[in-house]
């Protein structure tokens, strides 16, 4: 392993290891079907998965404050039951992921979905066994991306100067950014579609498909 390579490499989970799209789009629109919203389509969802579910429903269907404790609760409870399941790995991440273990680095998730769905999604693939650290939220723990960012540090012994966080959002940016890890996009997401998005975020490598993750950071 050249001295190049981070010894820490922290992912985000939606739209940067998993297309989660499908059962995010599902709950969302059974939801607010059955509150008598107009569904939206699969491209609405660009800059609304990862931001916090309340403002979901604001931006997609513009619904009433009064609302949207109800719809959240709901989407909750869809997604537990069906949404879940409806997801799938991107293509070539887990060889990535591989590659970066017999490289010596060590990995980890950094993702403010639920910590009982994320062990259930990584499950269903077979690579939980891959990662040294799963930072997720639970009940009652209102954790932000930094603050998960660097539980992943702490839990891998790694110093924040030796990780990096490879995300898909501008919440994923910022999160690096007040953590104090270096950051790294993934433009095939949910958050950025290109490199003018991020200008605008101190930015170390971009990658447009997860076969370009291993080699651009092997070159950092």
């Amino acid at each position: 392993m050249g001295d190049a390579m981070k010894k820490l490499v922290i992912f985000g989970f939606d739209g940067t290891i998993a297309d989660t799209s499908p059962g995010i789009l599902y709950c969302f629109n059974t939801t607010a079907s059955a509150m008598g919203y107009a569904p939206v389509d699969h491209e609405a969802l660009y800059g609304v998965i990862g931001i916090p579910l309340d403002d979901g429903f604001r931006v997609l269907y513009n619904m009433k404050e009064d609302e949207i404790e109800y719809a959240a609760n709901n989407y909750s409870k869809l997604y537990s039951q069906k949404g879940k399941e409806m997801f799938s790995l991107y293509p070539g991440i887990k060889n990535t992921l591989i590659r970066l273990k017999e490289n010596g680095c060590k990995i980890a998730i950094a993702t403010q979905k639920h910590n009982m769905f994320t062990s259930d999604m990584l499950e269903v693939y077979e690579i939980s066994d891959l990662f040294d650290a799963v930072c997720a939220t639970d009940v009652n723990t209102n954790l932000n991306k930094s603050d998960l960012i660097l539980q992943a540090c702490r839990e891998t012994g790694v110093d924040v100067s030796d990780a990096i966080f490879i995300g898909d959002s501008s919440v994923d940016a910022v999160g690096a950014q007040n953590a104090g890890v270096d950051f790294a996009a993934v433009l095939y997401g949910w958050g950025f579609k290109s490199k003018e998005d991020i200008e605008n975020y101190n930015c170390k490598v971009y990658f447009n498909s997860p076969d370009e993750i291993y080699l651009k950071l092997s070159l950092l």
